[in-house]
């Protein structure tokens, strides 16, 4: 990566010991750095601990004209590389779990583990379709409805009532999201297709899926991906749905800080 930023800067902030080894947290789409804002605080504790907010979310800036999967996976490299990270573990969801694995692929060399939630290595034809419904329907109705229609998804009606600060958190950082960004990370997730490489990732990762998840990462379909490398191990946590770091907290902090501090 040259010295003269060509990517804009993720809006970003960093946690924990200054001399502790590096945990970086990757937003999905509709999601800000508070995503996983729980979770990285119990890692401060053995971490430095980085979260970021992508293009067009939260408080960052655009994205590039040119935006594409790719494109998004250097951004974070460059972000590395501006705050003189030279390597990382990564955590990361949905579309954050993919693009961790790719950053492993990638830049093995810079990534020391990696713990992938939900997620999939390319988009089956059919949540491509989704996905691009998703991207049309953002146009139509805006932001803000379709963080409504998103979350009324996400969670169900008893959760959301007896979580409301879940509930709220969620369609707050969707609505804060522009659709531009929207538009341009969905794009790239339907482009998204590194399965034919998936097998060669040798950093040790951690595939987590949720026993309910039907649509973002389904459990059949990680532990398809499971099969095929060597490297990988796979963890299901029962009883939640997709977003599983807000539906199980707990469970999810203990399975990163079994995984990457002992």
């Amino acid at each position: 990566m040259p010295a003269t930023h060509v990517l804009p800067t993720f809006h970003h902030s960093l946690s924990g010991p200054v001399d502790a080894p590096c945990l970086t947290f990757i937003p999905g789409i509709g999601n800000d750095a508070e995503f996983w804002a729980a979770q990285a605080q119990v890692m401060t504790t053995h971490m430095r601990v980085l979260r970021f907010d992508p293009w067009g979310h939260g408080r960052s800036p655009a994205p590039p004209a040119d935006c594409n999967f790719a494109i998004i996976r250097d951004g974070t490299v460059q972000l590395w590389d501006e705050l003189g990270i030279s390597s990382s573990a990564v955590v990361g969801l949905g579309f954050g779990g993919s693009m961790a694995l790719a950053l492993g692929l990638e830049h093995p060399e810079r990534v020391t583990r990696i713990a992938a939630f939900c997620c999939r290595s390319r988009q089956p034809d059919d949540r491509r379709e989704f996905w691009r419904e998703r991207s049309a329907a953002a146009q139509t109705i805006g932001m803000n409805e379709l963080a409504d229609k998103t979350v009324d998804r996400w969670l169900s009606a008893d959760f959301r009532a007896r979580h409301p600060h879940v509930d709220t958190l969620l369609r707050v950082m969707m609505k804060n999201t522009t659709l531009d960004g929207y538009r341009a990370y969905v794009q790239a997730f339907i482009e998204m297709d590194f399965s034919a490489r998936f097998a060669q990732l040798r950093v040790p990762t951690l595939l987590v899926a949720a026993e309910h998840d039907h649509g973002g990462g389904p459990v059949t379909d990680m532990q398809a991906m499971a099969a095929e490398n060597p490297a990988v191990t796979l963890e299901v946590i029962p009883g939640v749905g997709h977003i599983c770091n807000h539906e199980a907290p707990e469970y999810v902090a203990e399975l990163l800080q079994r995984f990457f501090t002992h």
